[in-house]
């Protein structure tokens, strides 16, 4: 797990961009120039290391014979690819899966060795005629940006995009990706914030030409997966392979289906721990909303494996610590769930420096409650929605009210428009109000460009919006905070769950068939259960990390709000007197729109820190205590 930066045909301003992420890797780092008569690129790396810990697997990685890589995440089939390589005559000087990687790129079927590689990464490398590759793996686990110059030539690639912005890549503010980070609370991919600034794509590896590095060519796309193997030898073999490292690995257990299945596997493989979970430090009187309702589940499960339990304390007022989530997740975002995650790794990098993780479950096996949602409207005919939607519009007890809201807005539109209302924040009518300067039809074009398409090609309803969850809602809000908030602690989370095994296992299965009424990721649950996973586990509902965001809001919104108000962001994007009205009608208790409230401060943060602005509403949120 690393950071890198390679800036193409231009100086580094005199300095190393990596400084801006050397938290992605306080191990070592390096620079290596590398230049043909037309061309020049200039890579700079830093490592956080792993496998193969000493210098010899350090990046760049290679020599001005056969180019250079850098390279940032982890094969986890790298002996078994190894030994095909060894089979073909190739010589290696390490252990460590960066030259594994490094050799399966340089072969002449490149395209075939990708489609076995088992793990998540992205990578640059570049080659001794200036040509340069640039990947990512099949879900986007890993982070990948490219920024473009004025004339749409590449000019560099990183891990993260601060260094794009100290190289002067990332100026221009884009207005359409705010706008999607307040309406969803995260950014479709690929946009990122900024105009010139794009997320690489999922799945595939590009190939540049000098001396432009214009155009991307598709060198490799992410065909279909591999032989589908029983869910539960997937998910053990996943974890077998995962849990490899040569530093200590640590699991973080919720007490849900998803962590403790692995616990259940680490424990058969002899792994006694560390063992990481949450709870909340304080519990402010009159918060009608606990923090971490997993600590009890977590701590029965931790009995259960015979694992010692780590508790970390987190603190649930989440209002403060706004302003250092907008900074670490670096596109417009607003899940508290990042701020858990960021605790976490920080209280768990002492034991360990790689953690296992359950995120991804939810997309693959379909554990959202909205899958349900969507599997019930496709049966109903358009009479029938229309009822229910109307229906939905009466009294239901306030805990209900924003799913509730969802559904009813679900039953107004049509299937094409399921995949996006089912995550936002607003209605449609609503959002015309908040932001007359961002259309609807381009905040939700990401969606309808995916379920298109393959409502087209006859693709059910339900597998349409899970297909685009594992392109857009995944790697734009899950996979993005697990990085983001694992690597600001220099800490590696792996997710087995996403392992190549388990995806195959999934997608082989129609998505009707991974759930039953009442009942997500069906199928997923039966096979953890007969896989050992006991059974007040496996029949618990889902919750997952959460904070007391509706009660905060409702209690400090009246104070803090005059202040956030104050945000250039409701002069250049959103209606000041609409935004006034649905914050009155969350602290007022007249309507739930917590998270919607929420969402509004982050993008008011975002907007000050990278758009302009004199800090004084981060500086509000971090000042402000909450009180009983």
């Amino acid at each position: 797990m690393c950071g890198f930066v390679v800036v193409l045909n231009g100086a580094a301003a005199g300095h190393d961009p990596c400084t801006t992420i050397e938290h992605r890797g306080p191990d070592s780092s390096g620079h290596r120039d590398f230049h043909g008569a037309d061309w020049h690129a200039s890579l700079h790396f830093r490592r956080l290391a792993i496998v193969d810990v000493g210098p010899r697997s350090d990046q760049p990685f290679g020599d001005a014979e056969r180019g250079f890589l850098v390279y940032n995440g982890e094969i986890y089939n790298a002996p078994e690819v190894r030994r095909t390589l060894r089979s073909r005559g190739v010589r290696f000087t390490t252990e460590g899966d960066t030259e594994v990687l490094h050799e399966l790129l340089l072969q002449p079927d490149v395209e075939l060795l990708l489609g076995q590689v088992d793990g998540m990464f992205a990578f640059v490398q570049v080659l001794p005629d200036g040509q340069v590759r640039y990947g990512r793996d099949r879900l986007g686990i890993k982070p990948l940006y490219v920024a473009t110059d004025t004339a749409g030539r590449v000019a560099a690639l990183a891990s993260e995009i601060a260094p794009l912005r100290t190289l002067g890549l990332a100026e221009h503010v884009d207005p359409v990706a705010v706008a999607q980070g307040a309406m969803f609370l995260w950014t479709p991919p690929p946009r990122t914030g900024w105009l010139r600034v794009r997320s690489a794509p999922a799945g595939s590896v590009h190939c540049l030409r000098p001396p432009g590095y214009a155009h991307p060519r598709l060198l490799w796309q992410a065909g279909t997966t591999g032989r589908a193997l029983d869910i539960a030898e997937a998910v053990r073999e996943s974890v077998r392979r995962q849990v490899r490292a040569d530093v200590p690995v640590g699991l973080l257990l919720s007490g849900g289906v998803d962590s403790t299945w692995i616990g259940v596997e680490l424990r058969r493989a002899g792994f006694t721990g560390p063992v990481f979970s949450a709870r909340d430090a304080t519990s402010p009187e009159g918060l009608a909303e606990p923090f971490e309702g997993d600590a009890p589940y977590a701590e029965r499960a931790a009995r259960h494996l015979g694992m010692p339990l780590r508790w970390v304390d987190l603190d649930v007022d989440v209002l403060r610590q706004i302003p250092e989530m907008v900074r670490v997740m670096e596109v417009p975002f607003g899940d508290p769930a990042a701020i858990a995650l960021m605790r976490l790794s920080r209280a768990a990098r002492d034991e360990a420096t790689v953690l296992l993780s359950g995120l991804g479950v939810e997309e693959l096996f379909l554990g959202y409650e909205r899958y349900q949602a969507v599997r019930a409207l496709q049966r109903m005919p358009a009479s029938g929605r229309r009822l229910l939607g109307r229906a939905s519009a009466g009294p239901v007890p306030a805990r209900l009210r924003e799913r509730v809201d969802k559904l009813g807005r679900m039953c107004a539109l049509r299937p094409r428009d399921w995949a996006w209302s089912s995550q936002a924040y607003f209605s449609g009518e609503e959002w015309a109000r908040l932001s007359p300067k961002t259309g609807l039809d381009e905040v939700t074009a990401a969606h309808r460009d995916v379920v298109d398409p393959l409502l087209a090609e006859g693709a059910s309803p339900l597998s349409a919006v899970a297909e685009c969850d594992r392109r857009l809602f995944l790697p734009g809000l899950n996979l993005l905070y697990g990085d983001r908030a694992s690597m600001r602690a220099s800490v590696e989370l792996r997710v087995p769950f996403l392992g190549e095994p388990v995806v195959a296992s999934a997608l082989a299965v129609r998505a009707e068939d991974q759930l039953r009424p009442g009942n997500g990721k069906a199928l997923f649950r039966a096979a953890a259960s007969d896989a050992g996973v006991p059974d007040f586990v496996t029949r618990r509902s889902k919750t997952g990390f959460s904070a007391p965001v509706r009660s905060l809001l409702r209690r400090h919104g009246r104070h803090l709000w005059p202040r956030v108000r104050q945000s250039g962001i409701f002069d250049e994007l959103f209606d000041r007197r609409i935004a006034d009205q649905f914050v009155s009608e969350h602290v007022s208790g007249e309507r739930e729109r917590g998270l919607a409230v929420f969402g509004l401060f982050c993008a008011a943060v975002w907007w000050e820190r990278n758009a302009g602005g004199d800090g004084r509403v981060a500086e509000a949120l971090r000042g402000y205590r909450a009180t009983p």
